[in-house]
């Protein structure tokens, strides 16, 4: 008799470990083998992490400088337009919790996988693209940061699921609020400046 309770105890216990090792709504197993590959940048102008070359700062002479080359793959299926935002992301911008803006594009066109050097700094581009204003122009505005120490830039590209109905007066709050629920993908390329 005691026996047979032992053996009741052990499968008690083996059946209430399954069970706790099983968390509902998690994935039975790894990820699918045929999920496709993430949106990615190609081809950087320096490596993920890596210092910006000076042409593309503060640095370039003559100024203001051009716009860093990017280039992507894996662009998602559905993708009807790309955002992009370069921000500092160690900048405080009047002693606020708001990092500072180097470069915000959206409706990028959803046949793009790349944006050319020295993009013209206006609002309308002839593709369709916007550039709102940043701190000080539209388009782009080339890391800065007079030092000691590096500074951090962050550049995001997400692939959306539709075209943004927003105009070159809109903020980079106004972007990312417009964006939400239309991300399908996005690529991130980190690059560090001081002068």
């Amino acid at each position: 008799m005691r026996r047979v309770g032992s053996i009741a105890t052990l499968l008690l216990i083996a059946a209430t470990g399954v069970a706790m090792s099983q968390v509902p709504g998690a994935p039975a197993g790894p990820p699918p083998a045929n999920r496709p590959p993430p949106l990615s940048f190609i081809n950087l102008p320096f490596e993920d992490g890596g210092v910006i070359p000076d042409k593309y700062t503060a640095k370039a002479t003559p100024q203001p400088a051009g716009s860093l080359p990017l280039f992507w793959t894996n662009v998602p299926t559905g993708t009807q337009s790309y955002a992009l935002i370069m921000h500092d992301v160690d900048g405080a911008a009047n002693r606020t919790m708001t990092d500072t803006l180097h470069w915000l594009i959206f409706n990028i066109p959803a046949t793009a996988t790349s944006l050319p050097a020295s993009i013209p700094n206006v609002a309308m581009l002839p593709d369709g693209s916007i550039q709102p204003k940043n701190r000080t122009t539209n388009g782009y505005n080339g890391p800065g940061y007079p030092g000691p120490g590096y500074h951090h830039y962050s550049i995001e590209l997400f692939a959306l699921d539709t075209k943004l109905t927003l105009t070159d007066t809109a903020t980079r709050d106004d972007v990312i609020k417009a964006s939400e629920g239309h991300v399908l993908g996005k690529a991130v390329l980190a690059g560090r400046f001081h002068r």
